[in-house]
């Protein structure tokens, strides 16, 4: 009795090579009998070494095209350029704070200033007062002869009084013969001028005015000519 040859239900291994340009079957294919369907199951492998290196370049391309991933030198450099913009801040920020100190201090300076030659203007007010009482006293000792010496002494006193003033910027404002200036003098009397180039002029100084500056700390006191045909 004869027995069927057995029939496996393995796959059959196929290895193609390339022989001539042409891919052919290896010769350690590996076949299957047919299944029950008569159909025929298969695999085989393919050793064409070309297809895998495309594959391999593919690959390696697309991992150059992917970006860079930042290094810790990148990093380091981001630091160093965010510092070195902070501290160009810092620097514009301490220049303006600078420039306000300066201003402030400015104004500080020009207001003290202002305030002390109000308070020495005041002062230099009241004690050319002093000198006005010896003006009067030198007009009446004039008069008297036996009074000469003394007289002597209390104009030297006087003198040396208005050159300590001047000294000390305190100028002395007697605006006679010229045209009246509210702003430095002011009129206590009228004088009739037969001239009409007299009128609005200063006739007479009445009392010396003063300056410190250009501020007015005492105003002159004086007579204005006046023409009728004015």
């Amino acid at each position: 009795m004869k027995q069927k040859p057995k029939t496996g239900k393995g796959p059959r291994k196929i290895e193609i090579e390339e022989r001539d340009g042409q891919s052919t079957p290896a010769a350690n294919e590996t076949r299957k009998g047919d299944g029950e369907n008569g159909e025929s199951d298969f695999r085989f492998e393919d050793r064409r070494h070309w297809i895998h290196d495309d594959e391999a370049i593919e690959e390696s391309a697309d991992e150059e095209v992917s970006p860079r991933q930042p290094t810790l030198i990148d990093e380091y450099r981001g630091r160093a350029e965010e510092a070195e913009r902070r501290l160009h801040e810092y620097i514009e920020a301490f220049k303006g704070f600078k420039q306000e100190q300066d201003q402030f201090r400015e104004r500080l300076n020009r207001d003290v200033d202002r305030r002390v030659e109000l308070k020495f203007g005041t002062l230099v007010n009241e004690l050319l007062e002093t000198v006005d009482n010896l003006d009067l006293a030198l007009e009446h000792v004039g008069e008297v002869p036996e009074a000469g010496p003394l007289a002597r002494g209390v104009d030297l006193a006087r003198r040396r009084f208005l050159e300590t003033l001047e000294r000390h910027g305190v100028e002395k404002v007697d605006p006679r013969g010229e045209e009246f200036d509210p702003n430095e003098a002011e009129a206590v009397r009228v004088d009739r001028v037969g001239d009409p180039a007299m009128a609005s002029m200063v006739t007479e100084v009445l009392r010396p005015g003063y300056r410190l500056g250009e501020r007015i700390i005492r105003p002159a006191r004086v007579a204005v000519g006046h023409h009728d045909g004015a």
